[in-house]
């Protein structure tokens, strides 16, 4: 029986008489029988299958990242829905009826003075830390303010004016003694001190006002008023308190200006000195004359005056309180 002889290399096919393989005559390959697998029988079924290829990896692009599963604690479905957010931490208010354990345990409290249109002053930071130095524990705060500058100006004017009299007044009194006959030199020097006196007065007489009012400071507690009143330089004060028995005498003295300022003064120190003209010759006292001056304290210098003297009222003075 004939078969055909097909060479693997060139695929060249040839008729012979068995299965005898062969020289290809073009490309001096052997020519074999081809096989030839069974389209149906047993001999398919039995014969072990080979796994198929794998598909190459797969390269991640951007049109992957839609495809990929999201981790579960970003999916949102409707479960999420009724879980309660997540708790921020809150930063600790500055709420004006709560402490401050910075300032020695105080509270504030400004309702009474913005009942009465005043600023408790409690946004000064600077203010604040000083006043807060100087309140004990559990006492709370319902104002704080520092003299009114404006006033602090006008008294420095005051004091530049009364400095550069002082001053000249000094001068021509040195003057008149150089120019005298009969008066040694040396005498003139003394009214010198007089002039700088004067000057010294005038250069740092309205920046101590100035400095005074700006690092002074005021308050109103439920326990007592406060005053703080700065040294000559700026650089220390003394405070002194005033009970609620007595503020009951207080009275106000309008300043000229800003309208509604003026002084809430709690006190006066009243001082008298005498002065007696003696004769040189008879050494007896012809004339006597007194002079009287009178120092305020408490709030001096500070705006809304009227209004400041109620809140003292209303926290201080109150007829349910039971001080004395």
């Amino acid at each position: 029986m004939a078969v055909t002889l097909k060479c693997p290399d060139c695929g060249h096919t040839a008729a012979a008489d068995d299965d005898t393989p062969q020289t290809c005559p073009k490309c001096d390959g052997t020519m074999t029988r081809p096989k030839y697998k069974a389209k149906s029988g047993p001999a398919e079924v039995d014969a072990p299958r080979k796994a198929a290829p794998k598909p190459p990896p797969r390269r991640r692009d951007e049109d992957d990242e839609d495809d990929r599963p999201r981790p579960a604690a970003r999916r949102r479905d409707e479960d999420d829905e009724d879980r309660p957010p997540p708790r921020r931490a809150k930063p600790a208010p500055r709420a004006d009826d709560e402490e401050d354990d910075g300032g020695g345990g105080s509270a504030r409290d400004g309702r009474a003075a913005e009942s009465l249109e005043l600023d408790p002053g409690f946004r000064n930071r600077a203010l604040m830390r000083q006043v807060e130095d100087e309140l004990a524990r559990g006492e709370v705060l319902h104002w704080a303010a520092r003299p009114c500058l404006e006033i602090a100006k006008r008294k420095g004017r005051m004091m530049l004016i009364f400095g550069l009299v002082f001053a000249l007044i000094g001068a021509a009194v040195s003057t008149g003694m150089f120019l005298a006959k009969g008066i040694p030199w040396y005498i003139g020097l003394f009214p010198l001190l007089f002039v700088l006196i004067g000057i010294g007065v005038a250069i740092f007489g309205p920046r101590a006002a100035v400095k005074q009012a700006e690092k002074g400071w005021y308050a109103v507690t439920d326990r007592r008023a406060v005053v703080f009143t700065v040294g000559l330089f700026g650089d220390s004060g003394q405070t002194e308190s005033y009970e609620p028995r007595e503020l009951r005498r207080m009275r106000v003295q309008k300043a000229k200006s800003p309208p509604g300022a003026g002084d809430l003064v709690f006190k006066t120190k009243v001082t008298e000195k005498r002065t007696d003209y003696v004769d040189r010759r008879t050494g007896q006292t012809v004339k006597s004359e007194t002079s009287r001056s009178e120092t305020n304290y408490g709030f001096i210098g500070i705006e809304n005056v009227r209004e400041v003297e109620t809140l003292v009222h209303n926290v201080l003075l109150d007829p349910d309180r039971d001080d004395d």
